[in-house]
C-alpha cells in the first residue's frame, strides 16, 4: 500500500494550468445527450479545443445511455456542473473544466429531479415525488440530504431575495413563494400577477434597462413565451412571443431562458435560440431533428477548484484525508455494467490516483481558497 505524509503538501511547486477563464451557457440536448455550451459574449456555440463546437460534454461516455433519457438542467454548483435527470431519477456530477470534465458521482437521493436553484448555500430540487406528493429537496454542495417540505408540482426554483424562493407550479399555472430562512419551506402565498402563464418551466432573472425582473417560462397553451413580472412585486409586466420559423416546423414552445447581453436565450423542443431584445426577431444558434433542449443556466470555469474533494470552495485536511484513501487504492473504481462510479481524487482523468494526481493536489491545497 503507498502512503503519502501530509508534510509533503507543504511543498513549493510551480501553478498547474487550470481551467480557461471565460464562462458558458449551458443547455442540456435531452435526446442527443449532449450538454451544449453558448458563449454569452457572442451568442454563438462555444469553440472548444478538444471537440465539436457547443458540445462541452457527451454524458454517453460516463453514464449508459439505456438509463437516461429526460436531461432537465445542467447547473453550477461550487467547482462542479450538476446534470438533473427525471428519466433515471439521478443527478450527475462533473467537474466544471472548459476541455476535459470529469465525471464524479451520481446523486440518487432526490426521486424525479426537475430544476434546481442555489438557495443560500444550499441546493434546491425541484421533485416530482416528495414523501406522498411533491415538493422540495434541499442537498448541500457534496450532495446529502438536508431536508424537504411539500410544494405543488414544482418544476423549477428560484432565490428571490435573502428570505424566500419562487417555485413554477405546473398544476396550478403560477409561481408560488416559500420561505428560504426561518421556517424553511413555509408557503408565502401565491406570488405571480395576473397573467396567462400556463406550465411554467424555468424561472431566471433579467436586467431589462436597469429594471430587475423576474421571467418565467411557459411552455403550453395558447400564449407560451417568456412571462416577464416586476421582481419586487409580482406585477405582470408583459408576454415576449417566443417564435421561430424553421423549414419544416414553427418553435413556439419553450423550455429555459437565459438572459445574454442584447439578447434572450431560449431553448425548446427543437434547439437553442436567441431573441434580439430590439426587434424581438429570433435567430438560429443550435438546432436539428427531432431533439429536446432543456433549462438554460449560467457556468464560469474559473470557479473549478482542483482538490477541492468535497465542493466547500476550500482545499483543506478533509479533502486530504479523502485524496488519501483513493491515492492508496490507485485503481478509480467501475461499475458493474462497466461504466465509472465517479472518482474526484482522479485530477488528470486517467483512470489513476497517481503522483500526477498528487503534485496538482499540493498545489490547491497550498492555496487553499478557491476562486
Amino acid at each position: 500500500m503507498r502512503q503519502l505524509s501530509l508534510g509533503l503538501v507543504l511543498l513549493s511547486l510551480s501553478a498547474v494550468p487550470g481551467a480557461a477563464v471565460a464562462g458558458a451557457l449551458f443547455s442540456p440536448d435531452t435526446t442527443n445527450l449532449y450538454i451544449i455550451s453558448v458563449n454569452p459574449a457572442t451568442g454563438a456555440l462555444t469553440q472548444f479545443s478538444t471537440k465539436p463546437a457547443g458540445h462541452w460534454l457527451d454524458v454517453t461516455l460516463d453514464i449508459d445511455s439505456f438509463t437516461i433519457g429526460n436531461l432537465r438542467q445542467s447547473m453550477q454548483v461550487g467547482s462542479e456542473v450538476w446534470i438533473s435527470d427525471q428519466f433515471s431519477n439521478a443527478i450527475y456530477r462533473y467537474s466544471a473544466q472548459q476541455e476535459h470534465p470529469r465525471f464524479l458521482g451520481t446523486l440518487s437521493n432526490v426521486m424525479n429531479p426537475r430544476g434546481m436553484g442555489i438557495v443560500n448555500g444550499e441546493v434546491w430540487i425541484s421533485s416530482g415525488n416528495i414523501g406522498a406528493g411533491t415538493g422540495i429537496a434541499r442537498l448541500d454542495f457534496n450532495g446529502n440530504p438536508l431536508g424537504t417540505f411539500a410544494a405543488q408540482d414544482p418544476f423549477a426554483v428560484l432565490a428571490l431575495d435573502a428570505g424566500s424562493v419562487l417555485t413554477s407550479n405546473i398544476q396550478d399555472n403560477r409561481l408560488d413563494r416559500f420561505q428560504s430562512t426561518g421556517t424553511i419551506g413555509s408557503f408565502s402565498g401565491v406570488w405571480s400577477g395576473s397573467s396567462q402563464l400556463d406550465f411554467p418551466m424555468q424561472i431566471g432573472r433579467w436586467n431589462e434597462s436597469g429594471q430587475d425582473r423576474v421571467v418565467a417560462v411557459g411552455f403550453s397553451g395558447f400564449d407560451s413565451g417568456l412571462y416577464v413580472y416586476n421582481a419586487a412585486t409580482g406585477a405582470f409586466v408583459k408576454r415576449i412571443l417566443t417564435i421561430m420559423i424553421l423549414p419544416d416546423v414553427t418553435v413556439t414552445n419553450p423550455r429555459g431562458f437565459a438572459p445574454m447581453n442584447s439578447e434572450l436565450l431560449w431553448s425548446s423542443s427543437q434547439g437553442i435560440f436567441a431573441m434580439s431584445t430590439s426587434t424581438w426577431s429570433s435567430r438560429v444558434v443550435y438546432t436539428g431533428e427531432n431533439f429536446t433542449c432543456g433549462f438554460i443556466n449560467s457556468v464560469d470555469f474559473a470557479k473549478y477548484c482542483a482538490g477541492d474533494l468535497n465542493n466547500d470552495s476550500l482545499v483543506d485536511d478533509a479533502d486530504f484525508s479523502t485524496f488519501v484513501v483513493a491515492y492508496n487504492d490507485l485503481v478509480c473504481p467501475t461499475l458493474e455494467n462497466g461504466y465509472p462510479a465517479g472518482c474526484p481524487a482522479d485530477l488528470t482523468g486517467n483512470g489513476f490516483v497517481d503522483d500526477a494526481d498528487f503534485l496538482i493536489f499540493v498545489t490547491a491545497y497550498n492555496t487553499l481558497l478557491c476562486p
